[in-house]
C-alpha cells in the first residue's frame, strides 16, 4: 500500500460515513491520485481561502462574507449558512491567526496529511496556541469523529506547530470541538488504526492494485522562532 495518502478532512468525512459513503470517498480520492486536474472537492475552496485570509485580517467578517458574495449559486446556501456560524464563533474566539505548514501522519501504511491549505493556526490572548481543523460539510460534526481527527492533529502536533493544541471547528455551527484531557488516547488510537485498516481495504477493492500517489508529497516547512513571536 505504499504512496497510499488522505487528507485529514477527507479521512474525517470517511470515519464518520455510511459503507456505502465510505467506498465513493475512496473512489473520488483514486480519481484525484490518477488525475491531476480533478476537481472533485474543489466545492469549498474558496471558502476555506477566505477562513485563512479572515483569521489573520481586522476585518475577517467582511472578508468571509465577501466569499459569499461570489461564490456559484449552487454554493450560496451552504456559504451563508458557514458565514453566519463563523461570525457567531468569530465574535468570542478573540484570537489571532498564525502561519501553517503542511506535514503528514502515517499509521497502518496510510498517509494521512495535514495541509496548510486547509487547517488554521491560532494564538489567543492568553498565548495559547491552537490547530484548527475546519469542518465545513452540512451533517452535524459527533464527538466520536471529532476526537478521531483531534488525535490525527494531536500526533502531527510536534510537526504543525509544538505545543500547540488542537481544535475541530463545526463552522455551519460555530462549535470548537477539543479533546478532553481524561480523553482515552489508547483507545482512540486503536480506532484510527482499525480506520486505516478499513479505509487501505476499500483501495484495494477499488483500484485493485497499489497506486502511487500523483500528489506532492507534504514536508513540513520550518516557522522561525521570530516569525511565532511576531505572529507572522
Amino acid at each position: 500500500m505504499d504512496g497510499v495518502q488522505i487528507s485529514l478532512g477527507s479521512f474525517l468525512d470517511y470515519m464518520r460515513s455510511t459503507p456505502r459513503g465510505c467506498a465513493g470517498i475512496v473512489r473520488d480520492q483514486r480519481e484525484i491520485y490518477l488525475d491531476e486536474t480533478s476537481m472533485a472537492w474543489a466545492f469549498y475552496g474558496p471558502f476555506r481561502l477566505a477562513l485563512r485570509r479572515a483569521v489573520t485580517s481586522p476585518d475577517a467578517v467582511e472578508i468571509v462574507a465577501a466569499a459569499v458574495r461570489q461564490a456559484r449559486p449552487v454554493q450560496q446556501p451552504h456559504f451563508r449558512q458557514l458565514h453566519a456560524g463563523f461570525e457567531r464563533w468569530w465574535g468570542r474566539a478573540k484570537v489571532t491567526g498564525l502561519p501553517t505548514v503542511s506535514t503528514r501522519w502515517e499509521i497502518g501504511g496510510l498517509a494521512i496529511t495535514i495541509s496548510e491549505r486547509s487547517s488554521l493556526a491560532l494564538r489567543h490572548r492568553g498565548g495559547r496556541t491552537e490547530v484548527v481543523l475546519p469542518y465545513l460539510k452540512e451533517p452535524q460534526l459527533g464527538t466520536d469523529s471529532a476526537n478521531l481527527a483531534l488525535r490525527v492533529l494531536e500526533r502531527a502536533m510536534p510537526a504543525l506547530w509544538p505545543g500547540a493544541t488542537p481544535m475541530v471547528l463545526d463552522v455551519r455551527r460555530g462549535k470548537p470541538l477539543r479533546l478532553r484531557k481524561n480523553a482515552n488516547r489508547v483507545e482512540l488510537d486503536a480506532l484510527l488504526a482499525a480506520e486505516a485498516a478499513k479505509y487501505l481495504a476499500h483501495w484495494t477493492a477499488v483500484a485493485g492494485a497499489p497506486v502511487a500517489s500523483s500528489d506532492v508529497a507534504f514536508r513540513p516547512r520550518p516557522v522561525s522562532e521570530s516569525s511565532r513571536a511576531a505572529g507572522m
